[in-house]
Formats: structure tokens, sequence, C-alpha cells
């Protein structure tokens, strides 16, 4: 069938796939920060510890592969290439933002269920959630239609290789797909 790679096909098994699909993960955080910020302030303590969980373990993983090993591989493979470079500074650039912005939320839904909690008004948790999940949008959509293609036509099976090995140093394990 068109479109739908056979499980033997080497795209279907490339590392980049399981980058794709940790994407696709990072994609759904947004629909639930974004159900969160709708529906504060009825949700409890519970909720917000594994959302920050969620939060810290896949998005900071999903950008330390990012940061760590995709940009820094396609930069050496791109590197006489000005336009690749600056898609790539600047993608290294947003995602590094992300990664502190992602902080700065962790330490909010902390606050919102820890013993300071009332002096986190849900108001202030729904912008923060919000501008967050916004940004984290638009970075996922980059990393879908620039950064994964441009990997896909750009890298080596070495470079594959090599991004093939940083993955199970996520989170001490390879990625589920």
């Amino acid at each position: 069938m068109l479109g739908h790679p056979a499980p033997s096909d080497a795209k279907a098994s490339s590392p980049l796939s399981d980058v794709a699909a940790q994407t696709v993960r990072v994609a759904e955080i947004c629909d639930l920060l974004e159900a969160l910020a709708d529906d504060l302030p009825r949700r409890s303590a519970p909720v917000w510890k594994e959302t920050t969980r969620m939060c810290r373990d896949l998005i900071e993983g999903h950008y330390q592969l990012l940061l760590g090993s995709l940009l820094p591989i396609l930069a050496r493979r791109t590197k006489d290439e000005v336009e690749c470079q600056d898609v790539l500074t600047r993608l290294g650039a947003d995602f590094d933002d992300e990664v502190s912005r992602l902080t700065e939320l962790n330490v909010l839904m902390t606050d919102a269920v820890g013993e300071h909690g009332s002096k986190i008004g849900s108001e202030a948790l729904g912008y923060a959630l919000r501008c967050f999940f916004g940004s984290l949008r638009r970075s996922t959509i980059w990393e879908t239609e620039v950064l994964l293609p441009l990997a896909e036509r750009r890298l080596t099976t070495k470079d594959l290789q090599e991004l093939a090995d940083a993955l199970p140093l996520l989170n001490g394990q390879r990625l589920q797909s």
C-alpha cells in the first residue's frame, strides 16, 4: 500500500522513525496540557504530579536527543550548506527555549499542588500552559515538516547508526513505538 512502509522497509526501522514517534507523543502532550488548561482549577494534585512527570521525562528527553544528537549529526552532514545551517541553528535555539520554558512550567505545576498551591492562581497557571503548549506545537510542526525530512534526505547509514546509538540513552531505554 502506498504511503505505508512494510515493517521490513529500511525506513520503518530507521532511528528517525523513533524520533518521529517521539514527536507525535510530544504533540499529544500538547493536547493534554490544553485539556488541563481548559479544565482549571478542577484537577487534583495527582493529575498535576503525573503531568509534571510526563512533561519532564518525555519532553526533556526528546529535546536532549534532538539537541545532543540529531542536530549535531545533521549540522556535520550539512556543514557547507548555509541555508541548512541557518535552519538548524534556529531550530536548536527554539528547542533550547522549549526546555527552559518546560523547566519554568514544571515549577509552576509543582507549586500549584504543593503546600503553596494557593499562591498560584489558576489564571497564571492556565496562561503558562497555553503559552507553552502553543510554542511546543509550533516546534513539533517544524520537526515534522522540516527537520525530519531534511534528516531523511541527508543522513548516511553511519549517521543513522550514531543516532540509533543515542536512542537507548533516552530515559535509559530505546524509545517505544
